[in-house]
């Protein structure tokens, strides 16, 4: 009974930590010396999968992200990585702020 008990118990700790996600934010510094924020904001994102495979290639830069956004003028840039299933599919999504 308690092996099957600690079997039980490791296998869900083990689905818990797989199906959790965390999200992290690097926030570049302003491009501008105190430039504001700016109006508008764009963003342009991909999903990576076992670190190997992107689901929009190189499509998701800065450029992409001010274009989506209608951006000429970028001030700020940020970008913000969703680990999913442990780390095995990660959703990168890049944001630029501006005129």
């Amino acid at each position: 009974m308690k092996k099957n008990f600690k079997t039980i118990a490791a296998a869900a700790v083990l689905a818990v930590g797989m199906l959790t996600s965390c999200a992290t934010i690097n926030s570049g510094a302003a491009l501008a010396e105190k430039a504001p924020v700016g109006p508008k904001m764009g963003e342009a994102e991909s999903t990576i999968i076992l670190g190997l495979f992107s689901s929009r290639g190189e499509q998701n830069n800065i450029k992409q992200a001010a274009m989506n956004g209608g951006i000429t003028k970028v001030t700020q840039v940020e970008y913000v990585d969703q680990a999913i299933f442990g780390g095995l599919v990660i959703k990168h999504t890049t944001r630029v702020y501006g005129e």
